[in-house]
């Protein structure tokens, strides 16, 4: 299976984290167009994540939490994880049948190779050991690099780039079997 991204956004849309691992289509671009096609990508997967979150809640009975697992398309499958917090997290696939269904297995003997546990361990394991408890992360004050544009010149903000997360992340994702 093919992962083409990985998108992590705060409550509010933010994106705060993005990670492009291929790029679905493999077209020739510039790097110009490759961010503009990446930025418009979050904005369109974050809508998708924030309007399929309100359809669950208005038909979901009372008294159970809704839950957006992962959202499938002909061209592709959007793996989600949303934490108490607001916190979404985003795994971006092609449609691989085969790897599907060992990433979608939720028995104890395949938890590891799960999409959900795979996602909840990106957020307790390495999201929160490496960003939230680093000293520096203030909520909120997180520098985006791709085309974020401040008047502080981002001046005292938390750049994720400074910590291990994103090596430790490719570490991990590397190790699972569905990912290419």
């Amino acid at each position: 299976m093919t992962v083409h991204a990985l998108h992590i956004f705060d409550r509010k849309g933010k994106t705060l984290f993005t990670k492009r691992y291929s790029q679905p289509g493999s077209k020739q671009t510039t790097l110009a167009q490759d961010a503009e096609q990446l930025a418009e990508q979050r904005k369109l997967i974050f809508g998708m994540l924030f309007s399929l979150r309100e359809l669950m809640g208005a038909l979901t009975p009372e008294g159970e939490i809704p839950a957006l697992h992962s959202v499938k398309t002909g061209a592709c499958t959007l793996h989600c994880y949303e934490t108490i917090s607001g916190l979404r997290i985003a795994l971006y696939t092609n449609n691989n049948p085969t790897m599907n269904a060992i990433g979608s297995r939720a028995g104890v003997e395949n938890a590891r190779t799960s999409f959900q546990a795979a996602l909840k361990h990106i957020y307790s394991e390495l999201w929160v050991e490496c960003v939230v408890r680093s000293p520096l992360y203030r909520p909120g004050d997180i520098r985006v690099n791709e085309g974020e544009s401040s008047n502080d010149g981002g001046v005292g903000r938390f750049d994720i780039k400074s910590t291990s997360f994103e090596q430790k992340l490719d570490a991990f994702l590397q190790s699972m079997p569905w990912f290419r």
